[in-house]
């Protein structure tokens, strides 16, 4: 089972030796693979060798590289993440509008709905018209519900003055959180021989991760938390492990708490059965209980 979070922050030589991550830094250190479920790597002058990178691939690891900036830059995927990839390559390419406009009006739907119980869980204002909005989500949400939805949220969730363009050090935490659940999301579409490019929804040409960005937005909230709980006036080494702690949340899904990568898999696996075989019924959606900060 997948459980351990790998984060390496010196540098050292990171190589593959009987299925274990050996890191031969200021000391030699070895964890098995399959107990690896997310590795990020803060150095860059961290060494990999290609036998070690093929083997993350392998056991879908979610693997992301950070730049000179300690941001994260890069993420490892398989060019050929399932056997049969070019058949679900051309479902891809030829799933029904019908259906994915209704697929990103729960999606929507979902996601206010999340951020309708932060507030909630937080005992702010703001749950009614999030109610209200979340009601009002049509196909494709054609009438921008999310983004009348979301102007609301921010407003009560970090206050009157907050922008998600500001330049500060809640936005920093925010933008590093998703970009750490984009990866999560784009390893688990590769692996099911899906492009991450092609999406439901976003279509930017500069975007490689559109079907990502648009199944992250569900979870987009427990960042969200993290950062109104943890995050003040810096972002550096410390909050950003504080951000990270995410991935140990549990998120209720299929009437049942699960681990976040756990559910993260039953929720794009409902999502894609019915992009390819449109029954509604069976689609999955996390629905999040926030927990309390420590």
């Amino acid at each position: 089972m997948s459980w351990r979070t790998v984060i390496l922050s010196k540098e050292a030589k990171l190589t593959l030796r009987m299925e274990h991550l050996i890191i031969s830094g200021e000391t030699v250190n070895r964890i098995p693979l399959e107990e690896i479920g997310f590795m990020l790597i803060e150095n860059p002058n961290i060494q990999l060798t290609g036998h070690l990178i093929n083997a993350l691939s392998e056991y879908r690891i979610v693997t992301l590289i950070c730049d000179a900036k300690m941001k994260p830059a890069t993420v490892v995927n398989s060019v050929y993440g399932h056997h049969r990839q070019s058949r679900h390559i051309v479902k891809q390419a030829s799933w029904a509008e019908d259906r994915k406009g209704i697929l990103w009006q729960e999606i929507t739907k979902q996601k206010i709905e999340n951020q309708r119980r932060l507030l909630v869980h937080l005992k702010k204002e703001g749950t009614e018209e999030l109610g209200v909005f979340r009601d009002q989500v049509e196909v494709f949400d054609v009438t921008n519900r999310e983004g009348h939805a979301a102007k609301v949220y921010f407003n009560r969730l970090f206050g009157q003055d907050f922008s998600r363009g500001l330049d500060e050090p809640r936005n920093w935490a925010l933008n590093y959180g998703y970009v750490v659940l984009h990866s999560l999301i784009a390893r688990q579409i590769v692996s099911r021989g899906y492009l991450t490019e092609i999406g439901i929804f976003h279509a930017n040409e500069f975007n490689q991760m559109n079907l990502a960005s648009d199944f992250v937005e569900v979870l987009r909230p427990l960042v969200d938390h993290i950062v109104h709980e943890q995050i003040t006036d810096t972002f550096g080494k410390e909050e950003k492990r504080m951000v990270l702690k995410m991935l140990e949340y549990k998120i209720r899904i299929r009437n049942s708490n699960q681990y976040l990568q756990t559910g993260v898999q039953f929720y794009l696996d409902s999502c894609l059965q019915y992009l390819n075989d449109g029954q509604k019924a069976k689609l999955l959606f996390p629905i999040l209980d926030f927990p309390k900060m420590r």
